[in-house]
Formats: C-alpha cells, structure tokens, sequence
C-alpha cells in the first residue's frame, strides 16, 4: 500500500478485512510495545543506554503505530464507497488531501516501529547487551518484511508483515527470557 494514490485492488477487497486487520492491530500493538519494553528490560542489565533508547523508540511507536495502522485501514475503506460514484483518478484526488496531514506521523511511524526497535534490539544483540545466539538477529520486522514481501511478489496473499515482524521479537523475548 502506498501513502499516494489509489490502488484499485481495494475496491475488489472485502471491507471486512480493513475492519478485521485495524481491530487485530488494536488488540495486537499493546502486546508488541510490552515486548519491547520487555526486552528492554532485559537490555539493560548490560547496557543502559541501548534500553533507555528502546524504550524510548517505543513510547513514539506507540503514540504513531494505532494511527499509521487506522490511515492504512481507513483510506481504503473510504475509496471503496468513493470509487462507487466516481473515476479513479477523482477518488485519487480526494485520498491524496489526506496524505499532507499523515506523512509526518506516516515517517515517524514507520521509522520507529520498522526501524527503531529492529535496529536497537540487533545493537543489543550483536554488542552482547541481550544474551541470546546471533541467530536471533533473524527475529525482526524487518526479516519478515523481506521474507514475506517475497511470497507476495509470488502472488500469495499475505497480512500484516508487521505484525508477523514482531510475533518474532516475541520468540526472541521467550528465548532472551530463558537464557
């Protein structure tokens, strides 16, 4: 999905999956930011710095994530009544006047909850601040972006990258949790 424009395939999606996928990320996101917080709670027995930057990184994840999440749900919900009565390039038009208002908070999100932690958490576990294998370096939003962007480029229907993103970092809380 794209901050610009209109992509048509929404038109063809079910509404009921807009409304599901905001409601899981509703429910889901506290349980992402309490993994964070976990880990940086474990991060900083060996180093204060990395824990007070991840803790940070996710009070400013929590504040853009529902809000980035509801933008990606809502826009289109919205152009699916839109493009009922009016060309692409019209419903085009009227999505784009909210882009000016989102992408600071679109950026902000983005670089925090894809960004932010990932690279925190593989600080930590590079520099020895969480004790778990360098394998765990594959327990990321970002490998599972990578990962399941490639399903997609085959084709398969795939949801919630980001969430899947940290249901990994959830397996890395477990494992950082047991050693």
């Amino acid at each position: 999905m794209s901050l610009n424009g209109v992509q048509p395939w929404w038109a063809e999606v079910p509404t009921k999956r807009f409304k599901l996928s905001f409601w899981l990320s509703f429910f889901g996101q506290p349980g992402a930011y309490v993994t964070l917080w976990l880990l940086a709670d474990l991060i900083v027995k060996q180093s204060t710095p990395l824990a007070v930057a991840l803790k940070i990184n996710t009070l400013i994840g929590c504040y853009t994530g529902l809000l980035c999440h509801m933008y990606f749900c809502m826009k289109p919900l919205i152009y699916q009544k839109l493009s009922k009565k009016m060309s692409d390039s019209e419903c085009d038009e009227i999505l784009q006047a909210i882009d000016p208002i989102t992408k600071i908070p679109m950026l902000i999100g983005g670089l925090t909850l894809w960004l932010g932690g990932t690279i925190i958490v593989a600080i930590a576990i590079i520099t020895g601040a969480l004790a778990v294998s360098k394998w765990c370096l594959l327990l990321n939003p970002i490998v599972a972006l990578i990962v399941l962007s490639i399903f997609k480029k085959c084709k398969i229907k795939i949801i919630g990258i980001l969430g899947v993103g940290y249901m990994l970092l959830s397996v890395l809380l477990i494992i950082a949790g047991l050693q």
